[in-house]
């Protein structure tokens, strides 16, 4: 850590070109010293000089350095011997980002959704059946809020959401009367219902539910592919198999 320190300091009292003239071999002869300045101040050295301290990290030290115009970011010694430091899983770890992005919608579906001149075609969701979703005593396929990736409902239907049947306000959800197509492009009409749970709630798509699984014979542990569309104000549902 001494030592880090002292590097540290002598990075900062680097201001100008005779500075750093005075702390340097002549003739130039790379050192350990100069792969660390390179990659905080590449600016003191000529494209001849960082050729000689690249062939020497490589041959010392086993890895290349950037070139003057990839090094635009200048990063403080200390950020660096924190990564080198840490052991070699974490650093990858750390530098991997995964990303997640949408599935393309197949050209059939895009027809489709032409042909109803519907749009707002949105990536709902990859949902895996479970066992619920088949039970034909539950009739509904289940839509939790953490699994969907965007907001699709409009004000309108997200009260309609809240209605319940009766005056008493306690009565069955009301729904949201949607519409379906199935991975045949068969279209189907069901209602959409929301079920409110402790800090989170379901959408389900319910009614006619079964009527989709036995006509697509969907079984237990298959995933889908779930969009939405718009035909007009009309929300429309697609689903595909993955």
């Amino acid at each position: 850590m001494r030592d880090l320190k002292t590097l540290q300091e002598l990075v900062a009292s680097i201001t100008d070109w005779e500075a750093f003239n005075e702390i340097t071999f002549k003739p130039f002869v790379p050192k350990l010293l100069d792969v660390a300045l390179w990659q905080h101040a590449p600016q003191f050295y000529s494209e001849e000089q960082f050729a000689q301290i690249n062939h020497f990290s490589k041959l010392h030290l086993g890895f290349g350095l950037r070139s003057r115009e990839k090094n635009t970011r200048k990063r403080p010694i200390s950020e660096m011997s924190k990564e080198e430091d840490m052991p070699e899983n974490q650093t990858s770890r750390k530098k991997i980002k995964i990303k997640h992005p949408s599935p393309k919608l197949s050209i059939e579906f895009e027809n489709r959704v032409n042909e109803l001149n519907g749009g707002d075609i949105t990536f709902l969701m990859q949902k895996k059946l479970y066992r619920s979703d088949l039970d034909t005593n539950k009739n509904r396929l289940s839509m939790p809020r953490n699994e969907i990736r965007c907001d699709f409902l409009t004000e309108t239907e997200i009260a309609k959401l809240k209605e319940r049947e009766g005056t008493s306000g306690k009565g069955k959800l009301v729904g949201v009367e949607v519409h379906v197509l199935d991975p045949c492009l068969r279209e189907f009409t069901l209602l959409l219902k929301k079920w409110d749970m402790e800090n989170t709630y379901t959408l389900n798509l319910s009614k006619h539910w079964n009527n989709v699984v036995s006509t697509n014979k969907f079984e237990e542990n298959q995933e889908l592919y779930i969009w939405t569309f718009r035909v007009d104000e009309k929300l429309y549902f697609l689903l595909n198999r993955v």
